[in-house]
């Protein structure tokens, strides 16, 4: 196991922990407010440390520029706000079950725009970690049915949000393909192109406040959307580069998926009802991931 994917479990742990956080803040804001909220608190971190420690490691062409700005567009201004609006529609069981797609949708994405084939083992590994995921989050009881409009859009926006992050991914490993980029400034570029493009979504439909969104005014809880913003964007963010710059961003995608599983592990620490589906499925899952690194 290397750095890539060392960073790739990093980035699932803190993104699980994150999720539970985020949990306890979501209904504060609309998924395009939360999304440019927690852009703007991550992009101010991550330009502290910049500054902080003098990286100087730019892109260094156009190219890798184009990469990173359309890797951000994608797989931040509208990977991350379908995400919001997929649990808003169909809840987090649903929308982790979709999400699962995204590892294989990577490695798709990998042959069509880098020419990167995975080894049949590593596919056998990406697809045995997808099934044990869809185990271990599919609902032990049945859920609520739902409009058939708001279904049918709740999955669109899942489906949409599973292949924008994946192909998120696939870009932002053809910007870091120069190696003089730090993976720092790579997340900088990349959260900031999101952000802006949400941003000027919401000063253009004016369905929503940006100003609210920029400056939390009124909005209780701002110490929780700190914190999972520190850890899930900011932190999370960082590490999902370091690991895309150092693995296949199919293998990062399916370490990526595993994060369910971590908070489900989160759930036993907390002495909280946890399924047999649930265990069985994360054994499942862990045993793809191993198939996925030895190939």
């Amino acid at each position: 196991m290397g750095i890539g994917e060392i960073a790739a479990f990093c980035a699932a742990a803190v993104w699980a922990f994150s999720t539970l956080l985020y949990k306890r803040f979501s209904h504060h804001l609309n998924p395009l407010e939360l999304n440019v909220a927690k852009g703007v608190i991550a992009a101010a971190l991550m330009a502290a440390v910049l500054l902080f420690t003098w990286d100087t490691q730019l892109p260094s062409s156009y190219t890798s520029w184009g990469w990173l700005i359309a890797s951000g567009i994608v797989g931040i201004a509208i990977g991350d706000s379908a995400y919001f609006a997929a649990l808003r529609n169909i809840g987090p069981a649903r929308t982790l079950v979709i999400e699962s797609l995204a590892p294989a949708i990577a490695g798709l994405l990998n042959i069509v725009l880098l020419g990167v084939y995975l080894s049949a083992t590593a596919w056998f590994g990406i697809i045995i970690t997808t099934i044990g995921v869809i185990i271990a989050v599919k609902p032990s009881q049945k859920l609520p049915k739902l409009d058939k409009d708001i279904y049918r859009t709740g999955v669109l926006f899942a489906l949409a949000a599973a292949t924008c992050q994946a192909a998120g991914m696939v870009l932002s490993k053809g910007a870091l393909n120069d190696n003089s980029i730090s993976s720092l400034w790579a997340a900088m570029i990349r959260l900031a192109s999101g952000t802006l493009v949400v941003a000027m979504i919401i000063a253009i439909l004016k369905q929503s406040s940006l100003t609210r969104s920029i400056t939390l005014k009124g909005i209780d809880g701002k110490a929780w959307l700190f914190a999972a913003v520190f850890f899930g964007t900011f932190i999370g963010l960082w590490l999902q580069l370091i690991s895309v710059n150092n693995t296949d961003p199919a293998i990062a995608q399916t370490i990526f998926s595993a994060a369910p599983l971590m908070v489900m592990t989160m759930s036993l620490i907390r002495r909280e009802h946890v399924t047999r589906g649930m265990i069985f499925g994360g054994v499942t899952a862990l045993s793809g991931i191993i198939l996925l690194l030895r190939g």
